[in-house]
């Protein structure tokens, strides 16, 4: 079996793709071809954009939390700075940096250089 080198591409990029791609060859008993591939690429990003948008309420409704504590609680260093932020990886604190508060961010900041002052 042959596979066009788009779909190949595709497949190399998203490897998240390839269960379903998988699942495309054994209904198509070998080859779907490139637009039957391309077509389910097709609703496998619908599914992963559905999601953005039925998930973006909740992670804007938790960093506007994590911005309420960081700009009112005494404990904000502690609660936000240590367990919150420094719980998640670096990979993770990229993503979410421009979702974060100001005081979020500022907290942060203060975490990367090592600050220990309260911000």
């Amino acid at each position: 079996m042959s596979i066009h080198p788009a779909v190949v591409a595709v497949l190399r990029a998203v490897p998240e793709f390839a269960d379903r791609y998988l699942d495309l060859v054994e209904d198509a008993d070998g080859d779907p071809g490139s637009p039957a591939a391309f077509a389910e690429l097709a609703e496998f990003v619908a599914v992963l954009a559905g999601e953005l948008d039925r998930l973006r309420p909740v992670l804007e409704r938790c960093l506007r939390a994590v911005e309420d504590v960081a700009a009112t609680s005494p404990d904000a260093r502690e609660l936000v700075g240590w367990a919150f932020l420094d719980t998640l990886s670096p990979d993770e604190l990229d993503d979410l940096r421009p979702w974060l508060g100001g005081r979020t961010r500022m907290l942060l900041d203060d975490l990367d250089r090592g600050d220990d002052r309260i911000a």
